[in-house]
């Protein structure tokens, strides 16, 4: 709720990294596509609620430091993973809603407010 553009664009680049790989296997390239969780950057500290208000830096303090993330990201091109999550304890919401969709969906709806 009230991230539908956001969330909008992140399954666009699942799509999009899907096509890509299917398309580039024949030639030997692979395509990896990494979901990062919370990282300790800029990002996080600059963004904003739906309404404008800030979303403080509590998040991007929890995250985890960009050399990890990079790391993985490299270690996971390096094996040839097609997709994959990196990151903190937020990186279980990918399983969560997985496995059990009617609890990701009300845990999101309570967080949001709606």
């Amino acid at each position: 709720p009230l991230r539908s553009s956001y969330a909008a664009s992140k399954h666009a680049l699942h799509g999009w990294f899907d096509s890509l790989r299917a398309e580039a296997h024949d030639d030997g390239i692979g395509v990896t596509l990494a979901c990062p969780g919370f990282v300790k950057t800029n990002v996080v500290s600059n963004a904003l609620y739906p309404d404008g208000t800030p979303l403080g830096e509590e998040a991007g303090e929890k995250g985890i430091p960009p050399r990890q993330c990079a790391t993985a990201i490299a270690d996971a091109i390096e094996q040839g993973t097609p997709e994959f999550t990196v990151g903190g304890w937020e990186t279980m919401a990918a399983h969560l809603k997985r496995f059990l969709p009617g609890l990701f969906r009300r845990m999101i709806r309570q967080y949001w407010g709606a």
